[in-house]
């Protein structure tokens, strides 16, 4: 079986996380503060992530970044 390339994987990682985002939505709202608060943490987190995956695979943007990355 041959390895997912590390783009593939980002990019699986993202949709991971918009799903994550996704089901978490409707418990930002919960009557539960904990749950809430819980939610809140996740839905932040999942949505950071996203970013990070967007900002390593997505072309034209200024790579700044200082690692190197083979193109």
């Amino acid at each position: 079986m041959a390895l997912s390339t590390r783009l593939g994987i980002v990019l699986e990682g993202i949709q991971n996380c918009q799903t994550a985002t996704t089901k978490v939505a409707r418990l930002r709202s919960h009557s539960d503060p904990a749950i809430k608060e819980l939610a809140n943490a996740v839905h932040f987190l999942s949505y950071g992530v996203q970013q990070i995956g967007l900002a390593l695979s997505e072309d034209g943007r200024e790579d700044d970044l200082p690692i190197q990355r083979l193109k």
